[in-house]
């Protein structure tokens, strides 16, 4: 399958660039048109953008599988709603976001990293917001700030753990919001109003998801700090014992609010930190396996490359070779 950056598929480096941009044409309907047509895709980009709110619709019929390289060092939040076709993300770091066709789902990804792959035609309508907009028009609806930012900042990638079907009154509202017979500021206005109707829909009835948070504040900071400090020296010999006398914590809530906040154990984690940078190596440096390995907190040669087949499903050797230029 063919693997294409975002400047290859759309002429724009970077999804802000395309969103942000003014090359697309006008249309009275408050939207920005841009025709898209290459080998992979041919179809069309409708837009709107104001300084809170980014509506974007893409249909397009699909030539070719492909997968599509994603890189973005800034923060996506929005809502997805893959009408026809579906949608596939896998992050270099095993994350993934699947959305088939008819459903939808609420991203937030501090970075995207990764690659998206698209086996048919499809039709996808994202609304992107900006955080603390979302946050205002939330507590609108009865939540609260402490529970919003403590979700937003532990529960990242996904709101919910699958995508969820479109109902019939969301598919009400895609269908007002994208062939209104509004023209000029009046659209964009209403464009802009409905937009926001579809957000609250994701969220209505979903306070439980809010309100599972059951540690303090105080458990939540440290679990961050524990993970930061993984992060740092996951190529260390780590122990539960030492991290637990290092930040003040007992060992069953270690386990237990580490595995809640961050949907992994410990130990799952350190493994999934030193594999990441492994694999980092292998692409960007001329070390040998052996010596990789001792780098990233392997005794041995042998065990690491174990690991690294059992996590990726290639050797470690096999993987460089086949990204070697």
């Amino acid at each position: 399958m063919k693997t294409v950056t975002l400047k290859e598929l759309y002429g724009k480096d970077h999804l802000h660039e395309l969103l942000d941009s003014t090359d697309h044409q006008q249309l009275n309907n408050g939207f920005e048109f841009k025709w898209i047509k290459n080998e992979l895709i041919e179809g069309k980009l409708m837009k709107y953008h104001d300084e809170m709110v980014t509506v974007s619709f893409q249909e397009w019929k699909l030539h070719q599988p492909f997968l599509l390289r994603v890189n973005h060092q800034f923060p996506m939040i929005k809502v997805q709603f893959e009408i026809e076709g579906n949608s596939n993300f896998e992050s270099v770091n095993n994350k993934s976001i699947v959305i088939p066709g008819n459903h939808y789902q609420f991203i937030n990804i501090p970075k995207t990293n990764g690659y998206i792959a698209y086996n048919s035609s499809r039709k996808v309508l994202d609304i992107h917001i900006e955080e603390d907009y979302l946050f205002e028009l939330l507590k609108t609806q009865g939540y609260s700030e402490k529970h919003l930012r403590e979700h937003f900042l532990l529960k990242n990638y996904t709101f919910y753990r699958e995508a969820s079907v479109i109902n019939e009154h969301q598919k009400k509202l895609i269908e007002e919001l994208l062939n209104h017979r509004y023209q000029s500021e009046f659209a964009k206005q209403f464009i802009r109003t409905k937009a926001l109707e579809l957000i609250i829909t994701v969220f209505a009835g979903a306070n439980n998801q809010l309100n599972a948070v059951k540690w303090s504040q105080n458990d939540i900071e440290i679990m961050l700090n524990i993970k930061s400090y993984l992060d740092e020296h996951f190529h260390e010999e780590l122990h539960l014992k030492t991290l637990t006398r290092k930040f003040g914590i007992n060992e069953y809530k270690l386990k237990n609010a580490f595995k809640d906040l961050f949907d992994d154990t410990v130990f799952s984690y350190i493994r999934k930190q030193k594999l990441k940078r492994a694999k980092y190596l292998l692409l960007n440096s001329d070390l040998e396996i052996k010596e990789i390995a001792f780098l990233t907190g392997f005794k041995y040669s042998h065990h690491f490359s174990k690991v690294y087949f059992d996590h990726y499903h290639i050797k470690p050797q096999e993987f460089r070779i086949q990204h070697s230029s």
